[in-house]
């Protein structure tokens, strides 16, 4: 069993095509027009939506490899930083902060999430805005059989069609969702499988969550054309001071 966190490659054939969120996310660096972090960078393709506004911008992400990415592509336009989103020390403070495309839900506890969220807010401007999107827990995806569903529709890697295959396992008490993938290529199923972990945050969860760690939820949106969010949302979008 893979981390897919050490294949920025493949994570990037698979998620490639994906701007869904780049308006929003956009539309609130613009609005802040200030310094900006991003909280779990990943390998870029959210800072490239910031460093091309060329707005003052700082990634922060646990995967070296995924960083490596990032610096190789962006390096000169904007800072990356190895660092755990659970607990960091910048010593600087940002107009601007998101974590974005189910960052957060690596938080595999209460104790996780709270240090997170406090963190963010250490290093908040006042006046300044916050991020935060998430899937919203969906029981027909959490509570599927064990058959392999399709995660990811057809892509190209390494010179091959690919797709990739996924089963998961959800625990009621934890919340926690534990997802195997496997990687199909040309039209066969390979060994190759990754594995990670996800917590599931229902909407009221991340409201106590808000208000424990002193944010002021501003708006919240339910998809990424900014509609309410209610119970059939597929996302839940936070916008907080």
């Amino acid at each position: 069993m893979k981390d897919i966190y050490l294949y920025p490659d493949l994570y990037d054939a698979l998620h490639q095509d994906i701007e869904t969120d780049k308006n929003v996310i956009t539309h609130y660096a613009k609005k802040c027009n200030g310094s900006v972090l991003e909280v779990a960078s990943g390998t870029g393709r959210l800072s490239k939506y910031i460093t091309d506004l060329g707005l003052p911008y700082t990634g922060i992400d646990n995967s070296q490899s995924f960083l490596d990415v990032s610096i190789k592509n962006l390096g000169n336009r904007g800072t990356f930083l190895l660092r755990d989103m659970r607990d960091f020390h910048l010593n600087k403070k940002f107009d601007f902060i998101f974590i974005g495309f189910n960052s957060f839900l690596h938080n595999l506890t209460d104790k996780d999430a709270v240090s997170c969220l406090t963190s963010i807010k250490t290093h908040l401007n006042d006046g300044g805005l916050f991020l935060l999107s998430i899937f919203q827990p969906d029981h027909s995806f959490l509570y599927r059989d064990e058959y392999l569903y399709e995660a990811r529709t057809f892509f190209d890697y390494q010179g091959k069609q690919c797709r990739m295959m996924e089963r998961n396992s959800f625990d009621d008490e934890t919340q926690i969702n534990s997802l195997i993938w496997q990687l199909e290529i040309d039209g066969n199923l390979s060994e190759e499988t990754y594995s990670f972990k996800q917590r599931m945050y229902y909407p009221h969860k991340m409201d106590l969550l808000f208000q424990e760690t002193g944010f002021s939820i501003q708006e919240k949106f339910g998809d990424w054309d900014m509609n309410p969010l209610d119970e059939e949302s597929p996302l839940q979008i936070y916008i907080c001071k």
